[in-house]
């Protein structure tokens, strides 16, 4: 259970982090994001953690890009907790328990991953300034997200 609280919690700090937005774009966005951390909370191993994630990036990108470098990481660790806590609540049963090892292991891995994470996106801070349009940085995340949703389509063999 611990597993699918994380992903609520760290889905719904993902969606507030780029701040409010009341353009049409914004709410779309944020209606995509809610519904998408109602269903992975409830079917973790289902799209809706990918989506809700790639929901929280196109939202920084539309809408608070300028926030800041602060939160920028904490978007980054969001969505790399969201990301491990529906991989784990994807194979352990709801109201399960697990061994605290088990617990401790996807913890410690969870971290080293996430802290790579963070040197890769805080590197990339110090990087100076491009002027890329918009609209080129939406249409590569939303490749990347098509891209995603290609590879979960399942094969045939």
């Amino acid at each position: 259970m611990t597993a699918r609280v994380l992903v609520a919690v760290c889905g719904l700090a993902a969606l507030a982090l780029p701040g409010p937005s009341l353009d049409p774009v914004g709410v779309v966005l944020t209606v995509i994001g809610l519904v998408a951390v109602f269903i992975a909370v409830q079917q973790p191993g289902s799209a809706a953690p990918l989506v809700l994630i790639g929901t929280a990036t196109l939202s920084w990108v539309a809408t608070g890009g300028d926030a800041g470098t602060a939160r920028l990481l904490a978007l980054a660790v969001c969505t790399a907790v969201v990301h491990s806590a529906a991989a784990f609540a994807a194979v352990v049963p709801a109201r399960t328990p697990v061994a605290a090892a088990v617990v401790r292991r996807w913890v410690l891995r969870t971290a080293a991953t996430t802290l790579a994470g963070l040197a890769v996106v805080g590197a990339s801070t110090l990087v100076p300034a491009t002027s890329a349009p918009v609209a080129t940085v939406v249409a590569g995340l939303l490749a990347a997200l098509l891209l995603g949703c290609w590879a979960l389509v399942p094969r045939r063999r």
